[in-house]
């Protein structure tokens, strides 16, 4: 029931929202996850549970506390940092609304940041971009 040419980070993502409805939502009439459906509770419930499976908040806050990261002064940058050094599979988006949610960085603070952009400033380019950019030339 998963998409099919999913990146790795969404994929897992999914199989654990998914492994939620799996074990807690059977029986329950559903429907297919969408968009017209992400206020359900039981959506929201599948999300924050994928979150959790995938990178624990206490070890998300632990990780933080660890780089020296106070509450209210997370930057994007930190949380690319966090990312990198992490190996999580949760996306930035979900890093970004953990550290908003938890006091790390101010509410709409990470809103429009240009996650990839700023992961390539700060570290190389990934190696399938090289592979990709040296096939066209």
């Amino acid at each position: 029931m998963l998409a099919k040419g999913l990146p790795a980070d969404p994929m897992v993502f999914t199989m654990g929202h998914e492994l939620k409805h799996h074990f807690v939502d059977r029986g329950l009439f559903l429907s297919y996850c969408d968009q017209s459906n992400e206020s359900d509770p039981i959506e929201i419930g599948a999300e924050i549970f994928a979150a959790e499976l995938i990178y624990p908040e206490t070890d998300f806050q632990n990780d933080l506390a660890h780089m020296g990261i106070k509450q209210g002064n997370c930057t994007p940058a930190d949380l690319v940092h966090l990312k990198q050094e992490t190996r999580t599979t949760l996306s930035y988006a979900g890093l970004a609304k953990r550290a908003e949610f938890l006091g790390f960085a101010a509410i709409h603070s990470l809103d429009g940041v240009r996650w990839k952009i700023l992961e390539e400033q700060m570290y190389e380019e990934p190696l399938y971009k090289a592979i990709q950019r040296r096939r066209k030339q």
